[in-house]
């Protein structure tokens, strides 16, 4: 299949791509940067495809991807779960949640 980096099907380099691309469209978005996949409709192409793969549904839908900051609090983008920025000594949900299991 084209629309994997190795070997025709989804591996681990396949997820930290998708990763990236998930943080970059955040971003695109956080400073009105407009539509990351203007010029590059394969790496859309792939987004679709990989994230709509049953093997990512339980992460995506997961506290590990909904709710938890991409950055650490100190970024200036990213450093809490969805738009806002995170203030100092401001409630943090997300901390100290112990393990998280990704089990159905």
């Amino acid at each position: 299949d084209p629309h994997y980096l190795v070997g025709g099907k989804a591996t681990a380099p396949d997820f930290h791509l998708f990763e990236m691309l998930d943080q970059y469209e955040d971003l695109c978005k956080d400073v009105s940067a407009g539509d990351l996949y203007e010029r590059f409709p394969c790496l859309k192409a792939f987004k679709i495809k990989f994230e709509s793969l049953s093997e990512n549904q339980l992460y995506l839908k997961s506290q590990m991807h909904t709710q938890t900051p991409i950055n650490n609090c100190m970024a200036v983008f990213g450093s809490a779960p969805g738009r806002p920025l995170y203030k100092r000594g401001q409630a943090a949900p997300w901390m100290n949640q112990g393990d998280i299991a990704l089990s159905p």
